[in-house]
């Protein structure tokens, strides 16, 4: 069995603690905005009519169930995830859907099955930073993410960011701490997973050191969309080479 990059990293104890519960909390603390985020992240990945599409740290599969049921065009669908509880979740889901076109997939995203260029487009919805922030492999998982996309295919990021004004930013760390903390804790039992999402969601890397960071790998990236000043953010990284 491959060694998974994650060995030794608390997340996914974590996110096996609180994937019961997780949709709810996420559902109450962004008072039902994170749906709409994602029906965005849905169009943007679909204006380029991509034929392959992987949905990574796909959880329990909200995006790429509504990417499949938003397509007019064929579209194969991958959902991909280390956590067997989450894509439990996720293929119980698209069995009431009939879905049939998503194929959920266990694995770490640094050690894909992937060919290289296979895909068109890659959403991942709020794991970015998951694979990212303090993460001591980082680089593997964007080399990964690189070699598996197209040239000239599309990475969609759907990720908490730090607001760039002070004031608002004052606030929102004081948001995270009050109320998801607390919210999701009480919710799932287990407080330190939501003391985690909340503190890399406060200090998560800027916009400028993201694209430094993937500029690393022929990824070139832009902003598409900003919501809620700025706490949450839509980002495009096209990989070069087209």
């Amino acid at each position: 069995m491959a060694k998974h990059l994650t060995t030794g990293y608390p997340l996914q104890d974590y996110y096996s603690r609180i994937y019961k519960t997780y949709d709810l909390v996420n559902r109450l603390f962004t008072f039902r905005l994170d749906k709409k985020w994602r029906r965005h992240t849905v169009v943007a990945c679909l204006e380029s009519q991509p034929e392959r599409i992987l949905d990574l740290c796909c959880g329990t599969g909200d995006l790429a169930i509504s990417i499949s049921r938003t397509a007019v065009n064929s579209v194969r669908i991958t959902g991909f995830d280390l956590n067997p509880n989450m894509l439990d979740i996720a293929r119980q889901r698209a069995f009431r859907f009939n879905t049939t076109n998503i194929e959920f997939v266990q694995g770490d995203a640094g050690s894909t099955p992937f060919k290289d260029n296979e895909f068109d487009c890659i959403t991942i919805g709020f794991g970015f930073r998951n694979l990212t922030f303090k993460n001591p492999n980082r680089d593997q998982y964007i080399l990964e993410i690189s070699r598996i996309m197209k040239p000239g295919a599309r990475l969609l990021i759907l990720e908490s960011s730090r607001p760039d004004n002070r004031i608002i930013g004052f606030f929102y760390r004081l948001y995270l701490k009050i109320f998801l903390v607390p919210l999701g804790g009480l919710l799932s039992g287990h407080w330190h997973a939501y003391r985690y999402l909340a503190g890399s969601s406060a200090d998560f890397y800027s916009f400028p050191a993201l694209c430094k960071m993937l500029e690393d790998y022929q990824l070139s990236l832009q902003i598409k969309k900003k919501y809620l000043f700025g706490s949450v953010n839509l980002l495009i990284a096209t990989k070069k080479g087209m």
